[in-house]
């Protein structure tokens, strides 16, 4: 059956939302049942690493409040929690801020999959964007309110950057600066963006002023950010401690890297030539630093830390190179 983008769209969003729902209606988290409540989650969110994202504590925080004063009776949900001091008001929070940028994230999957750039039959498009939902979503045994959101930022400059590479538009690039601003607020895997704008630059114009210009205007912005929410904060955290022994040591972890591998090994399958899979690989290459810092100081069992990673080598896989001649 041949769709129309507008019923692609409707698909893809009612898919995230009904994984979302029953994500987090039909299963108790345990993972993070510790930060179900206002105080628990304001002490862990205000300091350490996080207390740098502050766009996505923001959006959590505000919808909290905005509950509040609904005088909704939370029985009607009949939500289970592991701990008795978890709020139904926050654990509510925390599925609508997820499940609203969960569908930002889908919809925005399927207008990249429906651009020029990127090839493959109606079918392998919608599978593509099936594949990343269900993952997002089952990532999300390990709630936060950053996550979900800096996925959809992440495509989201995905798919303007596809736009900058057609027409190299300086509102473009002012439009692209803007969204790595706005994204290093929310979360600091905004680099990762750069990265993807390191590859499609340079595989099209290889170490010319069209690649190093751009990527200049992007890093400047993001280092601006990055560097600023530490000046302010009167501090240069970067992590929250040495993790490396315990990632390569207790099971959990070890399966967790188990996981990463084969969702780097599905990107690879999924890749529709050699050509993109090489893509995937220098996509981790440059990727580097966050790959290290996960493993030093992130904790391997949350895949959701590998998340961004796989989903855009999802794109890169299905990324038309054919006219990119630097990259062989």
């Amino acid at each position: 059956m041949k769709l129309n983008l507008f019923s692609k769209l409707i698909f893809t969003a009612f898919l995230a939302f009904t994984l979302s729902t029953f994500l987090y209606f039909s299963f108790g988290n345990i993972y993070s049942s510790k930060i179900l409540n206002y105080n628990d989650f304001s002490a862990q969110f205000t300091s350490g690493i996080y207390q740098y994202r502050i766009l996505s504590s923001y959006f959590l925080l505000g919808i909290y409040e905005f509950l509040s004063g609904l005088n909704l009776d939370y029985n009607l949900f009949k939500f289970k929690f592991l701990k008795a001091e978890s709020e139904p008001q926050m654990y509510l929070s925390f599925y609508i801020l997820n499940t609203f940028f969960l569908v930002l994230s889908s919809v925005m999957m399927t207008l990249i999959t429906e651009t020029k750039n990127l090839l493959g039959t109606q079918t392998e498009k919608i599978l593509l964007v099936t594949v990343g939902v269900f993952v997002m979503v089952f990532s999300q045994f390990v709630i936060v309110p950053y996550d979900i959101s800096s996925y959809f930022f992440l495509l989201l400059f995905y798919f303007f950057f596809l736009k900058y590479l057609e027409n190299r538009s300086t509102t473009t690039l002012i439009l692209l600066a803007l969204l790595i601003l706005i994204s290093t607020f929310n979360r600091e895997t905004s680099a990762l963006s750069l990265a993807v704008a390191a590859i499609l630059l340079y595989s099209k114009f290889g170490l010319k002023k069209e690649t190093l210009l751009p990527i200049a205007v992007l890093g400047i912005t993001f280092l601006a950010v990055y560097v600023g929410l530490r000046i302010f904060n009167d501090g240069i955290t970067t992590n929250d401690g040495n993790l490396l022994t315990e990632n390569f040591t207790q099971p959990k972890n070890l399966l967790g890297l188990f996981f990463w591998m084969v969702l780097f090994i599905l990107s690879l399958i999924l890749a529709k030539d050699r050509k993109s899979m090489q893509l995937i690989l220098l996509f981790h290459l440059l990727s580097a630093p966050y790959l290290m810092m996960c493993l030093y100081a992130g904790i391997m069992y949350e895949i959701r830390l590998y998340i961004p990673l796989f989903l855009t080598s999802l794109l890169l896989g299905r990324t038309e190179i054919s006219k990119f001649n630097k990259l062989t």
